[in-house]
């Protein structure tokens, strides 16, 4: 077996395991990746503030909505919004479909959308620096339920950014998407922005690792004290639907030989509890709402880890008590969810002792 990165290189075991000494040697001076500082990028007014951006969107979504199969193809789309002197902005771009699962039509009305932006006309406006974003939409626009799952996934981008700097920046917006070909009428509904992975990697000065088809990264590259955080948060949410080594709804990125897996996609998990999560049946899990550690056992104290966790535990329950959007119903569900998950991890050496139980044997 081996792996690919984007520099070229191939590595069969032997190199692996010389790759794995250097990794090995730079922790040594990186400490956790998990406490790595950010540099400042042009696109950094996008995520400054907390306020919903409101915008209208429009594009041929009749032709996006068959766009189900393959590489999807980018359509032309128009960005209209106003700025804080009220000057309005339009900004040409294009949208294409992504996904797999809400990509489907038989899961979603609405498939989640790339955006691809005008970078010039960009200046002087709230996307000002930004080239490429992924947007998280509602899956099914016509019930209102589906609005307060795009909510509850957001919120959880939000305080996976409560435990580790290397985390997707999100924003929250308003979107009115307009049909071009006015095959239906507008509609506003809740959104957000996610980071593109190349602009998260520049952030860190890292590159994002290209993985070779039904290949799996050896666990042993990956960067311990963020994989162990990345973990419990997915432990926190109820996460089941992520493998950093396959790079499943994890981005790898690729730090002086070293893999950061940075998590994304949150709707099959158990705070946001969509009504068609279900959990792989070979975890012998029958709800996604029943929480299941899939960590790796790192030979690694895990005390700061979960030390990160319960003193992030006032800050975390604040966003999602806070959030005015989420009807009381689903806030009082999901801040029990999660303060079920501070009860456990209050005691620091019980909680380490669950994880380094349930956590999956190191291979070889």
């Amino acid at each position: 077996m081996y792996i690919r990165m984007d520099v070229g290189i191939q590595w069969g075991e032997r190199g692996m395991r010389g790759r794995m000494r250097i990794a090995v040697t730079v922790l040594c001076v990186l400490g956790s990746a998990t406490g790595l500082s950010a540099q400042a990028t042009a696109g950094d007014v996008l995520f400054q503030s907390e306020e919903p951006l409101e915008l209208t969107l429009e594009a041929d979504f009749e032709l996006l909505r068959g766009d189900r199969r393959g590489e999807a193809p980018e359509r032309p789309a128009m960005v209209r919004l106003v700025d804080a002197n009220g000057v309005e902005h339009e900004i040409e771009a294009q949208l294409r479909t992504r996904g797999r699962f809400r990509r489907d039509a038989a899961n979603c009305t609405y498939p989640p959308l790339r955006l691809n932006l005008k970078k010039k006309q960009t200046e002087g406006t709230e996307f000002e620096g930004q080239d490429k974003l992924k947007v998280v939409g509602s899956c099914r626009p016509n019930r209102e339920s589906y609005d307060q799952l795009v909510l509850l996934e957001y919120l959880a981008y939000r305080s996976y950014e409560r435990v580790s700097t290397m985390a997707f920046r999100t924003r929250l917006a308003r979107i009115t998407y307009v049909d071009s070909n006015g095959a239906s009428d507008p509609f506003t509904r809740f959104a957000f922005f996610i980071e593109d992975d190349d602009a998260l990697g520049d952030r860190f000065g890292a590159t994002v690792f290209q993985m070779e088809e039904g290949k799996n990264l050896p666990p042993g590259f990956l960067d311990a004290p963020t994989a162990a955080t990345a973990a419990v948060f997915a432990y926190m949410i109820g996460n089941t639907d992520w493998s950093d080594v396959a790079g499943h709804n994890v981005e790898l990125l690729d730090l002086a030989g070293i893999a950061l897996p940075v998590p994304y996609d949150f709707d099959f998990s158990g705070i946001v509890n969509a009504p068609y999560a279900i959990p792989d049946p070979s975890l012998g899990i029958k709800d996604v709402r029943e929480r299941y550690y899939r960590g790796w056992c790192f030979k690694m104290d895990m005390t700061d880890t979960v030390q990160r966790f319960a003193d992030a535990e006032e800050d975390i329950l604040s966003l999602w008590r806070d959030l005015p959007w989420l009807d009381d119903g689903q806030k009082n569900r999901a801040v029990r969810y999660l303060e079920v998950f501070f009860e456990e991890v209050q005691s620091i050496e019980r909680a380490e002792r669950r994880f380094l139980r349930d956590c999956r044997a190191m291979p070889g």
